[in-house]
């Protein structure tokens, strides 16, 4: 099942920031849509003033993916950076999330740009693999709420310094 289609052009508009800004850092991040038909994730992680993070969020109502193993990603799998995928149910605490590591794409060419190619690449995380972290560190929780999960969000982090920029056709459930 697709959820984000970012081949539309307005599908970055409820995607929002959260950066280490929060706690002084220096930090950017912002989510796009490419007129070439893919969203992009990008800005720059800062280690200045304790800074090392920087993410987007979408939040909406609730959905019930509860029928489904896991959530997918098409994206560039030409990735220099590691990335985390976070989700949140109706009861998640504020800062709190259940996170999982994006898993590193094997090489196989879907698509196409003008600019490059692009190795359009699905990677899959089961639901099992998201585990419950408040501020970046790990925590005793009960599982999410699959049949309310009302948030999904994308995190560099683990002090890479730097620009970065990750590519993405569609998220969705599998």
């Amino acid at each position: 099942m697709i959820f984000f289609d970012f081949s539309v052009l307005d599908a970055a508009k409820p995607w929002y920031g959260i950066n280490d800004t929060v706690m002084g850092g220096l930090s950017r991040s912002k989510m796009t849509v490419s007129p070439l038909g893919y969203g992009e994730f990008s800005g720059h992680v800062s280690l200045a003033n304790g800074g090392g993070f920087a993410s987007v969020r979408c939040e909406f109502s609730p959905i019930d993916v509860s029928e489904f193993t896991g959530i997918y990603l098409e994206l560039d799998g030409d990735r220099t950076k590691d990335y985390k995928v976070n989700l949140k149910d109706v009861d998640t605490p504020q800062s709190t999330v259940y996170q999982a590591p994006m898993p590193t794409p094997t090489h196989q060419t879907f698509g196409v740009s003008s600019a490059r190619v692009l190795n359009w690449q699905r990677i899959e995380i089961p639901f099992s693999d998201f585990k419950p972290q408040c501020r970046g560190k790990p925590i005793s929780r009960p599982n999410m709420v699959l049949s309310q999960l009302c948030s999904l969000g994308l995190v560099i982090g683990a002090q890479q310094s730097g620009d970065f920029s990750l590519k993405i056709r569609e998220i969705g459930y599998y």
